[in-house]
């Protein structure tokens, strides 16, 4: 029997009880079972304490497990935040510098297309004063192999 029960026992042996008159409500019941009840509750008294205190000791390792995990939890959270932090400052790190590749692969293109530009101007200039000589020269000698044809 439980102590609730043994409890409810005692209960109604004092509710079923004859009342002595003149007493102030004072009634009288079988010491016996009175004693029997007392015992009951004192041999369930320990189980019902062990139950107890193993329901508490339960619950403090539930507890204790639960915070455990929590901070276990925490803590990957933790990692994990610092790992994408970390993640996304190289990822912008990498993009800042292909950036800067980029505009330096530009600049340089664009530097290589003006002294390419300027050398094909400066050959092709060249070509020409080259030709116009050549012809002035073909000219000249032309204009020599005629006025000696003219005088033979």
């Amino acid at each position: 029997m439980t102590i609730n029960e043994i409890l409810d026992t005692l209960d109604n042996l004092i509710a079923c009880a004859w009342n002595i008159p003149m007493t102030g409500g004072k009634c009288a019941v079988s010491t016996t079972e009175v004693q029997d009840l007392i015992n009951d509750i004192r041999l369930a008294l320990p189980t019902e304490i062990k139950q107890s205190k193993m329901i508490v000791a339960d619950r403090n390792d539930i507890i204790s497990d639960a915070k455990k995990e929590a901070k276990k939890i925490i803590s990957d959270a933790e990692k994990q935040a610092k790992r994408l932090l970390l993640e996304d400052s190289v990822v912008k790190q990498a993009q800042k510098k292909a950036n800067q590749m980029i505009a330096k692969a530009h600049s340089q293109s664009k530097e290589l297309r003006k002294t390419t530009n300027e050398y094909v101007e400066n050959l092709l200039t060249n070509a020409e004063d080259a030709l116009l000589k050549s012809i002035q020269n073909l000219k000249s000698a032309h204009l020599e192999i005629k006025r000696i044809s003219k005088t033979k």
